[in-house]
This record gives structure tokens, sequence and C-alpha cells, in this order.
């Protein structure tokens, strides 16, 4: 191993001849040290320094004490007597050029004479806090921070390994440091209180809903900086912690009982921090939306939805101040749609499914009706629930798929001949009105054969579909047969599509609308006049709430908050 001890290389030189020898290696190696390294001397004042000593294992410096006092830590009395005798300590410091770096010191020792006379330990060593902050440490003060702030932003196992052939230093100890190091800082807040005017204190659970892991945490408001963390949320714990604080002026908190207590107990202006308020006039409002407003909204939109009134309610008069219209899908138009989206048993089963729950639910009835009305479970009806805008699209879908393809789509069905009689001359003729009827409504030919075989009939279902064939050709005769299928096919029923909208996503978007409009600088119309702090029914009715949106929010806010305001329960077709 590789061995450079500067003093002995210095005195090898032409410096070993010359008057004084020690004391100009000592002021070349304080040189060399300024130079190239990274020690703070300000910190090593009460040491000089002998030597620098590298090797392949890092760097070594050696210090000896040139103090001529220290305190004792026992008693706090100066001792100026001195003990013939050195204590050797080794304390680690930060790496130097990615190497290891020790610190060999050399302290004196002090006798205290007070101590020697009540038959106490006479001698101590000198007190070095500067460089090492407890008697038992074996790192600077300087390393000590390096690893608190380096543990702060990664695991303790990863920081040890890092610090492999650096630092000899474990996880454990790294986490030591840690908490030693957030205990000074809460202990110099708990002593240094002269400067803290207003409290702030919220609690916090470390496993979220169980109270017995509540910590209580204190804030200085001026100076945004957390004072301390306690374990437990009780008016007596709050209590001692701002009795710590003498100077303190006001408490800022959130609702809660205990520590509205420990506040009055110690003399402090309570006010409620502007988080809480803001929160609790969201949860208020959102109270009162979700009265009107179910947890999931379907809208629907497209031209093939049809309004039909509650069933006692007369329809030539759906305007009426109590009506409302349920927005559904007639059963011809299911039929059609079932029929291009060749929807299988199964899937028809759902979609229909699917309709009859939105169209109940628009109607107000109960969960557990529906349920019994549907013959099903409330899983499943939750599960429809989310489902119902993928299966109402997804069945657009296929029907685009289907009119799409129509013009491409390779045909396997029979043609017909060039001698084939005309329909009025087929089997099926006289049925011909039921089976063209059918026809219209989505049904084919296999569909079919049962209906009209019951009224009579007794050919085959090949003919039926030969009568229809021929009925479309006679309808389009300057067209190739095939084509006149395509030519004729159903047409296309009007879109219709259905969007699911949270509760939630409804607030944000009144949020949105209101802080545009007052970003805007639009107030809208005069602001709602209440009497005795209650807003009239006038300015509750939907024409006023639509004209006014901006202004009724923001005057009715405050009154949702308090409690003043007449409830006021949304109808099912606001």
């Amino acid at each position: 191993m590789h061995l450079y001890d500067l003093r002995s290389a210095l005195k090898e030189t032409g410096l070993g001849k010359m008057t004084g020898t020690d004391e100009y290696i000592d002021s070349i190696i304080l040189v060399i040290q300024n130079m190239l390294f990274s020690v703070d001397a300000k910190k090593f004042e009460n040491f000089k320094l002998i030597n620098i000593v590298s090797n392949e294992s890092g760097f070594t410096f050696t210090w000896e004490s040139k103090s001529t006092s220290s305190t004792c830590p026992r008693c706090g009395t100066t001792s100026h007597t001195e003990r013939h005798t050195y204590n050797k300590r080794i304390v680690i410091d930060e790496p130097i050029l990615g190497m290891p770096v020790m610190h060999c010191l050399r302290e004196k020792l002090y006798i205290c004479q007070p101590c020697k006379e009540s038959n106490g330990p006479e001698s101590f060593v000198e007190d070095i806090s500067d460089i090492c902050r407890r008697p038992y440490i074996k790192t600077t003060t300087n390393l000590d921070e390096k690893i608190v702030n380096n543990a702060i932003s990664q695991s303790a196992n990863g920081l040890a390994e890092d610090y492999i052939g650096i630092i000899k230093i474990s996880p454990g100890t790294i986490l030591n440091r840690v908490k030693e190091a957030g205990g000074m800082v809460t202990e110099k807040n708990l002593t240094d209180t002269g400067g803290v005017k207003v409290l702030s204190v919220d609690d916090n659970n470390a496993r979220k809903g169980s109270s017995s892991t509540a910590n209580t945490v204190v804030v200085d408001i001026d100076r945004h900086i957390i004072l301390l963390v306690a374990k437990g949320a009780d008016s007596g714990l709050a209590k001692k912690i701002f009795e710590r604080f003498p100077n303190a002026e006001k408490l800022s908190r959130d609702r809660a009982s205990a520590y509205s207590k420990a506040g009055n107990e110690c003399g402090l202006e309570q006010v409620a921090d502007i988080f809480h308020l803001v929160s609790n006039a969201h949860d208020a409002v959102k109270e009162a939306l979700s009265r009107g407003l179910d947890y999931n909204i379907y809208t629907k939109e497209g031209d093939g939805w049809v309004e039909l009134p509650l069933s006692g309610q007369l329809p030539e008069a759906p305007d009426t101040a109590d009506a409302l219209l349920v927005t559904t899908l007639s059963d011809e138009d299911i039929a059609l749609r079932v029929h291009l989206a060749s929807l299988s048993a199964r899937q028809e089963k759902k979609y229909r499914t699917v309709i009859e729950l939105l169209r109940l639910h628009d109607q107000g009835l109960s969960s557990k009706e529906i349920d019994n009305r549907l013959g099903i479970t409330r899983a499943g009806r939750i599960k429809l629930f989310s489902d119902a805008a993928d299966v109402i699209n997804g069945v657009e879908e296929k029907i685009d798929e289907h009119c799409a393809n129509a013009g491409n789509r390779k045909t396997r069905q029979k043609t017909i001949g060039k001698r084939a009689k005309p329909s009025s001359e087929s089997i099926v003729e006289p049925y011909g009105d039921v089976v063209m009827k059918m026809v219209g409504e989505g049904s084919n030919h296999r569909t079919i054969y049962p209906v009209i075989k019951e009224m009579g009939y007794a050919g085959s279902a090949n003919a039926i579909y030969q009568y229809i064939l021929k009925k479309r050709n006679e309808d389009t005769p300057d067209i190739g047969c095939n084509e006149a299928v395509v030519k004729g096919a159903l047409p296309r029923p009007s879109r219709v599509s259905i969007q699911r909208v949270t509760k939630t996503a409804v607030y944000k978007f009144v949020l949105h609308e209101v802080a545009a409009g007052r970003g805007s600088g639009e107030s809208g119309a005069p602001r709602v006049e209440t009497v005795d702090g209650i807003v009239p029914e006038s300015a509750l009715d939907a024409e006023h709430i639509h004209n006014n949106a901006s202004a009724f929010y923001s005057d009715s806010v405050a009154l949702i908050i308090s409690g003043s305001k007449k409830e006021v329960r949304c109808k099912k077709n606001c």
C-alpha cells in the first residue's frame, strides 16, 4: 500500500536544514489544506493541523488541540487546569476527491475542581461540539447534515450502498441521524419561541380513518415552517403545546373541538384557516347540489330518442307544471336497431334491459323498485348502469358498420330466375301484407315463417324469401336483383348516443363557468336580494337560475353554508 506522509516529505527537502523547520512546515501544510481540500477550518479553530497522510484508503488529517480552557459538561464550570495527557479521537468527514476522509483529534483533558471536591469524576474531555454534535458520534457535523439531506430524498438502504467504499455507515445509523436531526429541530422550536406570533394547528392520521394514529401538527404561520409533530390529537396535548409559545396571539385551526377548547384555555384569538373555509364551502354546495342530482347523470343526444310522459299524465299536455317526460326508444325502433346491428339473443336482452333501466331511472323510481321490475340484483343493476353508455353507443357503431358495408357486402342470397312467375302468383301472396309489414319492422323470412304458418300458410320459408326478392325487384325494375336488395335495404334509423357524467364533473363545470364569468367581468343580472337572510322563492325558479347562473351561485353559497336558506329540491327535469 502506497503511503504518502506530507510532513515527512517536506522535511526531506531543504526545509529540514532551516531554523524553525516545524513552523514553516505547519504553514505549508495549512496552505495546502486550504488550496486542495474542503475542510471547514473555522470549526477546527481550536486545533492545529499537524499532518496530512494519504494512501489508497483515503486522507487522514492529524490535529492537535491548542485550547486553553473548556467548560465542564456536568456542572458547567470553566476549567483552565490541563492534565498532562490527551484523548485520541477519530471522526469521519465528507469525502474529498471521492476518497474517505478521517480526522485524528488529540483532545486535551481538563480537571474540574468542583466535581473533584464532590467525589465526582475530576477530569473531562474538552468540548468539540462544533466538530461533532455528541461525544459518541463518529462523524462531523458537515457529514451529518449531508447524510440527513440525502436520506430525505432516498431510502436509508440505498444511501448506505452509495456510501460503500467512501464512508462506512449502516442504514440504522442513517435513520438515527435523521431522527436526531428532527429532534434537534423540535427542541430548538420549543425552546426558542419568542418570535412565534401566529400558530396553525391541524391533525394528521398515519392510517386514514384510524384515530389511534392521529398526530398533531403545529406550524408557524409567519415563517411557514413546521414547529413540531406530536402523537395524539386531544385538547390536553394541544394545550401543553400552545403553552410552550407564550408570545403567540392567534391560532388558525379547523373546526375540531379539541383544538378550540385548548385555544380558549390558552387565551388565543382563534380564526378559521382559509383551506377549511373553502373546503367546507365546497362540501356544503356539493351536498345541496346532490339533493337533485344522482351520482351518475346520463345525457341523451340524437333525434332517435322519443319523449314519453309518465303514466297518469295527458300526452296532449306535457308542459304542465308537474309534467315529467321520460326519454327512451320506441319498441319498433329497438327492433330495427337490433336487426341492423345483428345482435345475438344475449346482446339483445342486455340492450333492451339497459334501455328499460334508463327509462325507469328517469321516472324517478327507487333502486329497489327498479330491481324488482327488471328482476335483477343490486350488483347487476350497478353493472348495467356503468355499462349503459358503452352498450348504447356500441349498437350505434355496429349499425354504422352495417350501413358502410351494405354496398360492398358479398351476398349469398338466391337470385330470381328469368322465367320466374311474378309475386302476385306466389303461394305467399295471400299473406303479402303481413310479410312486408314484418320485413319493414326488421324481420326476415325465417322469423316470418312461423307467424304466417299459424295463419294457414303451407309453403316453405324459402318461398317467403323468394317472394320478398320479387316484391323488391318489382318496386325497382330498372336495377339488378342483387343491387335491388342493397338499394332497398332498411334505412339507417336516426342516430342516438348517451354519455355518462358524474355529479363531481357537473360541480366542477359549475365552478369553471362561474370563474370564467367573474374573470371576464360579466356579473350578469343584479344580485339576488334576500329578505331576512332568505332567498325569495321567485329567485329560485328555473328561468331566473338559467339567466343569472353566476349571480345566483355566488349569492347563495354563504346562505347554503349558514343553513338559513330554504331547502329547495330540484325536480327531475331541472
